[in-house]
Protein backbone atom coordinates (compact mmCIF):
# COMPACT_ATOMS: atom_id res chain seq x y z
CA UNK A 1 0.00 0.00 0.00
CA UNK A 2 3.11 2.52 0.71
CA UNK A 3 4.50 2.45 -2.97
CA UNK A 4 1.03 2.46 -4.00
CA UNK A 5 0.32 5.57 -2.67
CA UNK A 6 3.78 6.95 -3.14
CA UNK A 7 3.11 5.67 -6.87
CA UNK A 8 -0.43 7.92 -6.65
CA UNK A 9 1.38 10.90 -5.10
CA UNK A 10 3.70 10.97 -8.44
CA UNK A 11 1.17 10.83 -10.73
CA UNK A 12 -0.36 13.94 -9.63
CA UNK A 13 3.06 15.66 -9.17
CA UNK A 14 3.51 14.45 -13.09
CA UNK A 15 0.20 16.69 -13.70
CA UNK A 16 -0.81 13.91 -16.28
CA UNK A 17 -4.48 13.30 -17.15
CA UNK A 18 -5.00 11.89 -14.14
CA UNK A 19 -5.96 14.20 -11.20
CA UNK A 20 -6.42 12.73 -7.73
CA UNK A 21 -8.39 14.60 -4.64
CA UNK A 22 -8.23 13.46 -1.03
CA UNK A 23 -12.09 13.82 0.06
CA UNK A 24 -11.35 14.44 4.10
CA UNK A 25 -12.72 12.14 7.02
CA UNK A 26 -14.49 14.81 8.52
CA UNK A 27 -16.25 15.33 5.88
CA UNK A 28 -19.07 13.22 6.34
CA UNK A 29 -21.80 11.91 3.77
CA UNK A 30 -20.92 13.43 0.28
CA UNK A 31 -21.78 13.07 -2.95
CA UNK A 32 -19.11 10.71 -3.88
CA UNK A 33 -20.63 7.97 -1.61
CA UNK A 34 -23.18 6.93 -4.55
CA UNK A 35 -20.26 4.86 -6.15
CA UNK A 36 -17.64 5.37 -8.60
CA UNK A 37 -17.98 7.03 -12.17
CA UNK A 38 -16.20 8.01 -15.54
CA UNK A 39 -16.72 11.30 -17.37
CA UNK A 40 -15.23 11.00 -20.89
CA UNK A 41 -14.98 13.44 -24.15
CA UNK A 42 -14.91 11.21 -26.98
CA UNK A 43 -13.53 12.33 -30.51
CA UNK A 44 -15.57 14.88 -31.65
CA UNK A 45 -16.29 16.72 -28.16
CA UNK A 46 -18.70 13.74 -27.22
CA UNK A 47 -19.28 13.41 -23.54
CA UNK A 48 -20.29 10.36 -22.09
CA UNK A 49 -20.52 8.87 -18.27
CA UNK A 50 -19.80 5.42 -17.11
CA UNK A 51 -21.31 4.11 -14.22
CA UNK A 52 -19.91 0.85 -12.02
CA UNK A 53 -21.74 -1.28 -9.81
CA UNK A 54 -21.43 -4.70 -8.11
CA UNK A 55 -23.69 -6.80 -11.02
CA UNK A 56 -22.71 -4.30 -13.97
CA UNK A 57 -21.18 -0.98 -15.94
CA UNK A 58 -23.32 1.18 -17.64
CA UNK A 59 -22.09 3.79 -20.12
CA UNK A 60 -24.44 6.91 -19.70
CA UNK A 61 -25.05 9.17 -22.62
CA UNK A 62 -28.17 11.38 -22.37
CA UNK A 63 -27.28 14.82 -22.07
CA UNK A 64 -29.35 15.19 -19.03
CA UNK A 65 -27.73 12.47 -17.17
CA UNK A 66 -23.99 12.95 -18.57
CA UNK A 67 -24.65 16.66 -16.94
CA UNK A 68 -26.02 14.99 -13.65
CA UNK A 69 -23.15 13.18 -12.92
CA UNK A 70 -20.98 16.44 -14.28
CA UNK A 71 -22.90 18.26 -10.99
CA UNK A 72 -21.87 14.89 -8.74
CA UNK A 73 -18.55 15.47 -9.48
CA UNK A 74 -18.09 18.92 -9.36
CA UNK A 75 -19.97 18.60 -5.50
CA UNK A 76 -17.14 15.90 -5.23
CA UNK A 77 -14.44 18.13 -5.67
CA UNK A 78 -16.23 21.04 -3.32
CA UNK A 79 -15.71 18.74 -0.87
CA UNK A 80 -12.22 17.66 -1.58
CA UNK A 81 -8.96 19.08 -0.69
CA UNK A 82 -7.51 20.80 -3.34
CA UNK A 83 -4.83 19.35 -5.54
CA UNK A 84 -2.05 20.84 -4.21
CA UNK A 85 -3.15 19.47 -0.75
CA UNK A 86 -3.71 16.20 -1.65
CA UNK A 87 -0.64 15.47 -3.53
CA UNK A 88 0.90 17.02 0.01
CA UNK A 89 -0.86 14.39 1.97
CA UNK A 90 -0.69 11.20 0.11
CA UNK A 91 2.67 10.74 0.62
CA UNK A 92 2.69 11.83 4.55
CA UNK A 93 -0.04 8.99 4.88
CA UNK A 94 2.44 6.89 2.87
CA UNK A 95 5.32 7.15 5.18
CA UNK A 96 3.18 6.20 8.26
CA UNK A 97 2.37 2.96 6.42
CA UNK A 98 5.41 0.88 7.62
Amino acid sequence: MREQLFHLAQLNQDRRRVRIHVVPRGVGAYAGLDGPFVLATLPGLVDVGYLDNRLRGQVVERTAEVAALREQWEAILAAALTLQQSTELIPEVAKSWT
